[in-house]
């Protein structure tokens, strides 16, 4: 069975528009999801790596993820952190594809957005680990374009990013690829 972890958010322009963004547009799987809500306790995890919006993650890098609720913004915050692929990392991005659509074309549905990059992922996944998908102790997760993404005048965006992680959430050190898990 595939099992497949979603994340949709759109991009932005500015560092808070990211954070805004990330709330209000990504919906992260629950592996990636960890709460903290003691007021005598920070409220924010430690997530090692550059945060950067995750839309300018590329094929070949590596990341990390993080989210809390700020209690005192009234707001969950979703982290993402590029960190090298030699260091300790939760995922791994291994896979960018287009969406087949030329510019000014509506949205084609949730349904077959996530249709079609369950897809492309899926086909992507045994060229880069070197293992079929399932078979690998990997599981699939992916990037893709919300509706409000997709058709901004300006932003048009189409890009769907595949990336893999380990379910257990392990940390992993070096790059999946080629390594028959």
């Amino acid at each position: 069975m595939l099992a497949i972890a979603f994340v949709a958010a759109s991009c932005s322009s500015s560092p808070d528009d990211d954070l805004d963004s990330a709330e209000s547009n990504a919906t992260v799987a629950s592996e990636t999801e960890t709460s903290q809500t003691l007021a005598d306790e920070p409220t924010t995890p430690d997530v090692p790596g550059a945060p950067l919006n995750p839309f300018d993650l590329r094929a070949g890098q590596c990341f990390n993820q993080g989210s809390w609720y700020d209690e005192d913004l009234e707001r969950r915050i979703d982290l993402t952190a590029s960190v090298g692929c030699d260091q300790p990392h939760q995922r791994e991005m291994f896979h960018e594809a287009d969406f087949p659509a030329p510019n000014g074309a509506p949205f084609p549905g949730e349904t077959k957005m996530t249709e079609w990059s369950t897809q492309v992922c899926y086909e992507a996944f045994s060229t880069f680990v070197d293992n079929e998908y399932e078979l690998s102790v990997y599981e699939i997760g992916f990037l893709q374009p919300t509706q409000a993404t997709f058709e901004h005048e300006i932003g048009r965006h189409r890009r769907v990013t595949c990336y893999l992680f380990d379910p257990s959430q392990e940390t992993k050190s070096g790059s999946a690829a080629g390594s028959g898990l």
